[in-house]
């Protein structure tokens, strides 16, 4: 919606901004290694994040805690991500 902004970070973290003020609302922590990529899910309830250990995982915008994780399915880092354009798949 417009609001908000993530970026993805060396420190094995994602942050979440305010897009208006730049204020940090939040930090999403849980991966290992860097966070190669991130990325809103299209209704905007979504964050995904891509690790260079190669682990995804799935976040809720408005609490920060993570909903999935996916692990085991990649051998090498993953480097970036996103949602399909209607949010049902990653």
């Amino acid at each position: 919606d417009g609001t908000r902004v993530i970026t993805a970070s060396n420190d094995g973290t994602a942050r979440v901004w305010n897009a208006e003020n730049g204020t940090l609302l939040f930090v999403l922590e849980g991966h290992t290694s860097h966070v190669l990529g991130c990325a809103f899910s299209p209704d905007g309830k979504r964050i995904v994040t891509a690790c260079h250990d190669g682990v995804v995982c799935v976040w809720c915008v408005e609490t920060g805690e993570c909903r999935l994780i996916i692990e085991g399915e990649h051998t090498h880092w993953v480097t970036c991500c996103c949602f399909s354009h209607n949010g049902k798949y990653i």
